[in-house]
């Protein structure tokens, strides 16, 4: 598991009661919010300057770290790649440490964004999870370099003992988790997942299988995979898979 990889947030329990209403009219009942991502404040003409050269770094990170591996990368590499001195990038960070965390909480709230964002925009519980599985893959693929150091890239224990306890302390309840666990609740809701079944086991599953099918595609990007069924068709056999597997047991 990646260092930047959040530790799961604690399962909730599953709703008391489904409702007694029809499946297909729970099936159109808008969907329940979550608590939105922090809006971003107003800043000042230095403050957009000191981002714009945190961003510079932390494009030229992205690149380097997925060519080179966290041990193959210095601060040094990473001014030189941007144009700025290593002592620049000292001013803004500590250690590559401290950078590569900074970039991945970064990332992971963009990710996080777009899924509440695909959520948002699906009008109903049950499209709901089709459409943040789709938002996830496509955020994935989009953004190769960002989520191959967030979730893929292996580190050494130091550094990733340290980016795990700054990552708890940023992210008291990930927002990753956050909108896929309102997904299930929204399946839930619609019994389309059936309620006995722990919203945060299947929170975990139903990630487990996502990030499978966007590992997958990032990895054999410039590999022969002619044999495979196109993208969109793998991820709606999973998506049937999953919603199968959790639906009521025939009685």
């Amino acid at each position: 598991m990646s260092a930047t990889r959040p530790a799961q947030s604690s399962p909730s329990a599953p709703p008391a009661n489904v409702p007694a209403t029809p499946v297909a009219a729970r099936a159109g009942a808008p969907i329940a919010p979550i608590a939105p991502i922090a809006p971003i404040a107003r800043v000042s003409g230095a403050e957009l300057r000191r981002e714009s050269v945190r961003e510079a770094f932390f494009n030229a990170a992205r690149a380097l770290f997925a060519e080179a591996g966290f041990s193959g990368v210095t601060l040094r590499r990473i001014g030189e790649r941007c144009g700025y001195s290593a002592a620049a990038i000292y001013r803004h960070f500590e250690d590559k440490t401290a950078l590569l965390f900074e970039l991945c909480a970064q990332d992971w709230v963009r990710l996080a964004a777009a899924l509440a964002d695909a959520r948002a925009a699906a009008g109903t519980p049950a499209l709901a999870l089709p459409a943040v599985l789709d938002a996830y893959v496509s955020w994935a693929l989009a953004n190769r370099h960002s989520y191959h150091l967030m979730m893929m890239m292996g580190l050494p224990a130091d550094a990733e003992r340290a980016i795990d306890l700054r990552w708890g302390e940023r992210f008291p309840e990930d927002p990753v988790n956050a909108v896929l666990m309102a997904c299930v609740h929204d399946q839930q809701a619609t019994a389309l997942i059936d309620s006995m079944y722990d919203p945060g086991d299947v929170t975990n599953a139903v990630w487990t299988a996502v990030h499978g099918l966007a590992a997958l595609e990032i990895t054999f990007e410039h590999l022969p995979h002619e044999d495979w069924q196109p993208l969109a068709h793998r991820q709606q056999v999973l998506l049937a898979a999953l919603l199968r597997g959790f639906s009521q047991p025939s009685r």
